[in-house]
Formats: C-alpha cells, sequence, structure tokens
C-alpha cells in the first residue's frame, strides 16, 4: 500500500468522525432545545420560578438525570421510591405531566444541563 493510498483512507476516516461528531453534537443541542421548549409549553416555569415549586438550581443538583426524568414521568413512583412526600419539604406536590417519553427525556437532559 502506497504513502498516497494511507493518506487519502487516513483522511476518509478523519472526515467520517468529524461528520459523526457534529451529528452527535446537533442531536444533543436539538434535544436541549426541545427540552427548554417543553419545559416553557408545559408551564413548568410558572411554579418553579415563583416560590411554588422548589427552585430547580438547587434542587437538580441532589439527583441524576434517570431521577429526574423518572421525577417528571411519574412524580408518585418517585415519592414511594424515596420515602418523601413532597420531595422538598414546604413545597407542593407535584404533578402528573402530560407529554411524550420523548420530551420527558429531553427536559431532563435540559434541566440536568443547567
Amino acid at each position: 500500500m502506497s504513502g498516497a493510498s494511507v493518506a487519502k483512507k487516513l483522511k476518509w476516516v478523519v472526515l467520517v468522525a468529524i461528520a459523526v461528531f457534529a451529528l452527535w453534537a446537533s442531536y444533543h443541542v436539538y434535544q436541549l432545545d426541545l427540552g427548554k421548549r417543553a419545559f416553557a409549553r408545559l408551564g413548568c416555569a410558572s411554579c418553579h420560578f415563583s416560590g411554588g415549586g422548589p427552585n430547580l438550581a438547587n434542587v437538580l443538583p441532589q439527583y441524576d438525570e434517570k431521577t429526574v426524568e423518572d421525577f417528571i414521568r411519574d412524580p408518585e413512583e418517585v415519592y414511594r421510591r424515596l420515602g418523601r412526600k413532597p420531595l422538598n419539604p414546604g413545597f407542593a406536590i407535584m404533578h402528573q405531566v402530560k407529554t411524550t417519553d420523548y420530551e420527558v427525556r429531553a427536559m431532563a437532559k435540559y434541566l440536568k444541563s443547567w
């Protein structure tokens, strides 16, 4: 195999790697944007930024992304699992959010990106 042939193959490997990374990064940005839009559309800020619900910037670091996702999807199950209702004393209980599983995952990613 000649040096030119190896260089050409290496060039393609690098180009494919860059393309894959660009696709991954675009998808990640899309998910964060979808999560942000779902958070706004569902009115989450009306409680969490007004004092009716806990300040998420203080609460989110305590939980991993999976727990946040589970809590958005089914708060009652997380209350049972963690043995606390509400999770943050002094605040109202979280209601069931009516949205898609895809949006739940996107919101959890968005919230954990803060």
